[in-house]
């Protein structure tokens, strides 16, 4: 609450300071019976202060707008695209009126997706009604992939995927590279040689809410001829009411690119995937001394992802670089099975401190060796359960840190990361069971952090957390399968605001990864781990 009057005061001074000369009249009818005179929007203004001066004619759900105008006192009711929307009337004024536009999550729709509704607000007063041109968007646009055959020649089917591809209000192909596109200044245009596209068409647009992101987005699909191009490389430009997007265009196979891998340091028997675009007759993935032939990785039809069912591990001190080769040339990404990130593998390179209760230490089986396993059948109410709790050595020696992170990476980007195999009750929304972290550096201090936050509800009792238990970088903890868990470095209070060069000088010395429930909601906790380490995974 004291956020949201915080915005409105704001926006309250910014229509105060930026009443401007009258622009974008509105179409209006008159009723004057109350003597308040016609009433009429003239435009619309952020409550954000470095936009506040400007006037525009899109916004974003959730976004507090503030209307400006004339005779814009006893207003009765505010629509936007034919829906009522609620206003404060102790802050409607004869200029303004401030509206939350809503979300849609509290069911608001959008004429992207309701063609019945009309781009526009509406103002009914006591003296008459107005209305003005505003469009609702549907969030920021993403070109993810083209798809179509190589080589690509005038009148191809070319079928283009990607994020939020609706309300389009240009499409077409430019000379300039992506490179030179990005290289631009903010509002500055596109330049190089148009070539319009003129038969788009829209194939999917699913609507739908992302956990992850817990905001709504528009699985696309457009489909289009290709136009008759003057050049062979290129860029495809879309403009929609929510923003402007480009993905690189060739005629031949472009290089490939590589977007994101699922993990840096796989486990055997877990399944690779290396996301990106123009995997176009891949020819080998390679990483260290290992290189997979193509009968040793799949890649998806839409040519964007390659699958590798990992069983080979590269050797200790060969390169840690992983090189996929297409037809369009090859592309690395660094930093792949970096020995030097290892704090322990649990295969005699680190203490077990010997704390109980332990966890089990196991054999794969595998040449992943030996793993920590934490399983308890059916816990609940203990505040100090099984743990993983090892130290470099008993002379008070850190571990050694990776010199292969960039020293000015912040501790935000330095994850305490290890592989992770869970069959556990933990996120299903009733066991209280949760991951205690604790951090010793170098010296006696200890730095904990617990992901459970406080109780939800104490009389149910029902643990909050933080974030997801276990979760990977994406915030999701997949059941059943081997793959990677991160907890940034910024969690411990030895490191939070430091630079990676300055948490190597903090040290490492020991840490704890135990198993709590201080709910008396059970649940089991089935949970192996391996190859605990710290990795650099940079902001994007």
């Amino acid at each position: 609450m004291t956020t949201m009057i915080k915005r409105i005061s704001g926006c309250l001074l910014m229509v105060a300071l930026f009443i401007a000369p009258q622009l974008l009249f509105t179409s209006c009818s008159d009723d004057d019976s109350s003597g308040g005179g016609t009433p009429e929007i003239t435009g619309v203004r952020s409550c954000d202060p470095a936009t506040a001066d400007s006037l525009f004619t899109k916004a974003s759900p959730g976004q507090v707008i503030a209307i400006i105008g004339h005779n814009l006192s006893h207003v009765m009711k505010v629509y936007i695209n034919d829906q009522e929307v609620y206003f404060n009337p102790n802050m409607n004024t004869d200029h303004s009126i401030i509206v939350s536009v809503p979300t849609e999550k509290n069911g608001f729709k959008l004429t992207a997706f309701n063609s019945d509704l009309k781009d526009e607000i509406r103002v009914e007063t006591t003296h008459g009604t107005c209305t003005y041109a505003f469009k609702i968007n549907a969030g920021y646009p993403s070109l993810q992939r083209i798809a179509a055959k190589y080589p690509r020649e005038t009148g191809d089917l070319i079928n283009v995927y990607g994020l939020n591809l609706t309300d389009i209000e240009e499409a077409y192909f430019t000379s300039l590279t992506s490179e030179e596109i990005a290289e631009l200044k903010s509002g500055e245009e596109i330049g190089g040689t148009h070539v319009a596209i003129a038969d788009l068409k829209t194939i999917r647009k699913d609507r739908g809410l992302n956990a992850m992101t817990n905001a709504y987005e528009t699985q696309s699909q457009l489909a289009f001829n290709l136009p008759d191009l003057p050049f062979t490389e290129g860029t495809l430009v879309i403009v929609t009411a929510g923003g402007t997007t480009y993905i690189p265009y060739s005629k031949n196979p472009g290089k490939p690119v590589i977007l994101f891998v699922s993990n840096d340091m796989p486990q055997i028997g877990e399944k690779l995937f290396i996301a990106g675009r123009e995997f176009v007759g891949v020819s080998s993935v390679a990483y260290g001394d290992v290189t997979l032939s193509p009968d040793e990785f799949e890649v998806a039809e839409s040519e964007d992802t390659i699958f590798v069912d990992f069983a080979k591990k590269p050797s200790a001190g060969s390169a840690t670089t992983l090189t996929v080769t297409t037809l369009g040339g090859e592309v690395t990404m660094e930093r792949f099975y970096d020995y030097s990130t290892i704090l322990t593998t649990f295969d005699g390179d680190a203490i077990d401190n010997g704390w109980g209760p332990n966890a089990s230490y196991v054999d794969s089986g595998t040449d992943d060796g030996v793993y920590a396993y934490i399983y308890v059948p059916e816990e609940g109410l203990q505040w100090w359960g099984q743990m993983v709790y090892f130290r470099k050595d008993w002379n008070g020696n850190s571990f050694p840190l990776s010199d292969n992170i960039p020293d000015d990476a912040s501790a935000d980007e330095v994850y305490l990361t290890m592989n992770t195999y869970s069959e556990s009750d933990y996120n299903n929304g009733t066991f209280g069971g949760y991951i205690r972290y604790m951090i010793q550096p170098i010296g006696d201090a200890e730095n904990e952090y617990n992901n459970h936050i406080g109780w939800l509800n104490y009389d149910e009792q029902l643990v909050e957390f933080e974030g997801t238990i276990l979760g990977d970088i994406n915030g999701q903890a997949p059941t059943g399968k081997w793959y990677r868990h991160v907890l940034p470095l910024s969690k411990f209070a030895c490191y939070k605001g430091l630079k990676y060069s300055e948490i190597k000088t903090v040290g490492l010395n020991q840490f704890r990864i135990q198993s709590i429930n201080q709910s008396t909601t059970r649940g089991k906790v089935d949970v192996k781990l391996d190859n605990v380490r710290v990795i650099y995974i940079p902001k994007k």
